[in-house]
């Protein structure tokens, strides 16, 4: 029986990677906790995440699933590490302009896209994971992308919140919603003349989903937020 994982699960993942960056040999052609982690990820974004299991993962990787616990100690472990591993990739690598507005544009654009890339990654979040490093980082990043406006803290982190509610809740409106071409097809006369704008309605999806919406959108939300807690504090 192989020996089981131990020791810190994010310290394993940063060995693994810093392993896998000094061999010919890429982490998905071997058994290590970062191949692990985006098999299972690769798994969730063909299949879903109720898809994610230690069996497939292992049938996948071509291993005995016993072996994958010498990497990580459980599911609820992976489902951690998938968790965490996805939002370092939203983080935004370069330093975030000195305006507030550009620094947060930026880092929702790529929280948003994350989103719609892997979108059971909501639900995953929902089940709240463990906490990884990557979730402190982000934290670090939004509160670094406000700090010069010199707002208390509570004011700060509420500022934070309101931009991350309004890209959670567009990412599941787009993760979520059903075609409304489907919608308007199965309308009838009787309903298409009681529904104003049903061609502005169908038009509007394909915004949607284009990200134009997310766009207009969010310069609506930080509009609000200057309002409230920038130029009305004068």
């Amino acid at each position: 029986m192989p020996n089981r994982a131990s020791g810190p699960t994010w310290d394993r993942v940063a060995e693994s990677t810093a392993v896998d960056a000094q061999s010919t040999h890429p982490s998905r052609g071997g058994l290590s906790t970062q191949a692990i982690v985006d098999t299972a990820i690769a798994l969730a974004d063909v299949d879903g995440l109720d898809a994610v299991s230690i069996r497939r993962v292992a049938a996948v990787l071509d291993v005995r699933p016993m072996s994958l616990y010498t990497h990580i100690v459980s599911k609820d472990e992976l489902l951690a590490l998938m968790a965490n591993e996805l939002l370092g990739i939203a983080l935004v690598e370069q330093p975030l302009p000195d305006d507030w507005r550009e620094a947060l544009t930026l880092t929702s654009r790529k929280l948003f896209r994350t989103f719609a890339s892997h979108p059971w990654l909501l639900a995953l979040l929902a089940r709240r994971p463990r906490p990884g490093p990557s979730a402190a980082r982000h934290a670090k990043q939004l509160s670094s992308a406000v700090r010069g406006l010199g707002l208390p803290d509570d004011d700060m982190w509420t500022l934070i919140s309101i931009v991350n509610d309004y890209i959670i809740g567009h990412a599941m409106r787009v993760a979520t919603t059903g075609s409304t071409g489907d919608l308007v097809d199965h309308l009838s006369e009787r309903e298409r003349a009681e529904l104003p704008g049903v061609d502005a309605l169908a038009r509007t999806e394909q915004t949607r989903l284009a990200g134009e919406v997310f766009e207009l959108g969010l310069r609506t939300v930080l509009d609000g937020v200057e309002h409230r807690f920038v130029t009305g504090r004068h």
